[in-house]
């Protein structure tokens, strides 16, 4: 007999009995402690391939990704190429066309080029086109990079509001803005009353039809679309960096000009090439501010088209200018790259 197990006393008649019947209580519960256990191991197996009937084929889901081919793109690809590429085409087409207004086949000449080039007049339209593109991209720039980052600094319905103050005046058409202004500006207008209350000069300041009122005009016009681009910029700089500058020592002026604005120039570039874009190819505000007095390119192809009736000359204008704001995307692109968070 093993010294490691504990000695037992022989049962006798009475404690036989109830030793019997614990046991078999015992093996009654172990019984149904088994089937419970069974009953929920089957349960668990139940649930388990109910589970299962619920999962979606891998398989399934891949092919529900291959609905869409790339062919279903085909008819916007086509409405796009009919509605840009076309009239680009037929534009260059007439910039080198002999022929009369939108007469094509009748021989093919780059002498509206060289007019256009060798003309000190229109040189100078071209000068004063980039001129007032360039203005208004840098004054819309200094305008907007304070209001967007001030905005971005506030919550609630004051960020909401100053916002939708931005970009109201999109909702009001450029001509009605112009119009608007040729009261602010005007000789007997509110602000050369405001000027001469203030005695700083005598008479009028002529300023309704001059490129200045053209730049104005544009500014207010354009500089929704630079608080948009740059406010996107802001916004898309992670809290992260910031408050990994901040607690590395960083000055809020350190962390201004260390990280939030170079993380935002991409935006800014973006931005300032839409800016410019549109300026350049403005034609209504700097017909009616400017008064026939500040004519830009945009002016030169409506008037050679409608008026002289000079179609491949004002075509060749046309793709000139296309030719300069494609040159300006080109450098944006370009320089964005090699920005921090610009495009790879």
């Amino acid at each position: 007999m093993d010294a490691g197990w504990p000695m037992r006393k022989p049962a006798t008649g009475v404690d036989a009995k109830e030793e019997d019947g614990h046991v078999a209580a015992g093996y009654v519960g172990g019984h149904h402690a088994g089937a419970h256990h069974a009953g929920a191991h089957h349960a668990g197996t139940h649930h388990v391939d109910t589970h299962h009937a619920g999962m979606i084929d891998p398989a399934f889901t891949s092919k529900a990704r291959r609905v869409w081919p790339p062919t279903m793109l085909l008819p916007a690809v086509v409405v796009m190429l009919a509605l840009l590429a076309g009239p680009l085409i037929l534009i260059a087409l007439t910039s080198v066309s002999t022929g009369p207004a939108g007469e094509l086949g009748r021989g093919w000449t780059f002498a509206h080029f060289g007019r256009f080039l060798s003309d000190p007049y229109y040189r100078s339209v071209m000068l004063t086109t980039l001129r007032i593109g360039a203005l208004v991209t840098g004054c819309s720039l200094l305008l907007a990079y304070p209001f967007a980052w001030w905005t971005l600094r506030q919550r609630g319905w004051l960020r909401a509001a100053l916002l939708f103050a931005a970009l109201a005046p999109l909702m009001v058409t450029v001509s009605i803005r112009t119009l608007g202004w040729i009261v602010l500006l005007a000789d007997n207008g509110p602000i050369n009353a405001l000027i001469a209350l203030s005695g700083v000069v005598t008479g009028p300041v002529r300023m309704i039809y001059t490129e200045f009122a053209v730049v104005l005009g544009l500014i207010e016009a354009l500089l929704p679309f630079m608080i948009l681009a740059v406010f996107t910029a802001l916004q898309a700089i992670p809290r992260d960096v910031l408050r990994a500058a901040e607690i590395a020592g960083a000055t809020p002026r350190q962390r201004f000009f260390k990280v939030t604005l170079p993380l935002s120039l991409p935006g800014v570039a973006a931005g300032s090439v839409l800016v410019f874009t549109l300026a350049a190819s403005s034609f209504v505000t700097p017909r009616i501010l400017g008064g026939g007095r500040t004519t830009t390119v945009a002016n030169l192809v409506v008037d050679q088209f409608l008026v002289s009736l000079n179609w491949p000359f004002g075509a060749a204008i046309g793709v000139l200018l296309f030719a300069v704001i494609g040159a300006v995307m080109a450098l944006e692109r370009a320089v964005s790259r090699r920005l921090p968070g610009g495009a790879s």
